[in-house]
């Protein structure tokens, strides 16, 4: 296969992947993956704003199963969440399919921790009031 891009994307590319020590071939490959990875991203959150949009009772339909959903439709569901995945790929390849609980659950929501370095001021540490 064969792509052609810009001439100056080509040198910018170049000129990155030379500064990061890898081939350009190797550094253009790394960034198509991560493109492919924020687009699956992109489609699943899209599946999954689309699934929770159902009205309730067609979500219900599903109680107890897991639903594969793909392009606003549901497109298999099986009880085992492993076989319902296997299936899927096998029709779909690594298209953005998602594959979620059937039902009514509400929307999950995800908290994520991350540590935040700060630098505080000496007025801003906590004192040991045991000594002096």
């Amino acid at each position: 296969m064969s792509i052609s891009i810009s001439e100056s994307l080509e040198h910018e590319a170049r000129e990155a992947a030379r500064r990061k020590g890898v081939s350009t071939t190797e550094f253009i490959e790394a960034a198509v993956q991560s493109a492919l990875a924020e687009f699956r991203e992109q489609q699943i959150a899209a599946e999954s704003k689309a699934w929770y949009a159902l009205p309730a009772e067609e979500r219900r339909k599903h109680d107890g199963m897991y639903v594969a959903f793909y392009q606003g439709q549901v497109v298999d569901t099986d009880s085992d969440q492993g076989a319902l995945h296997r299936r899927i790929r096998r029709k779909y390849g690594r298209a953005p399919v998602m594959i979620t609980q059937g039902g009514t659950h509400p929307v999950p929501e995800y908290i994520v921790r991350s540590p935040r370095l700060v630098r505080m001021s000496d007025a801003e540490w906590p004192r040991d009031h045991s000594g002096p």
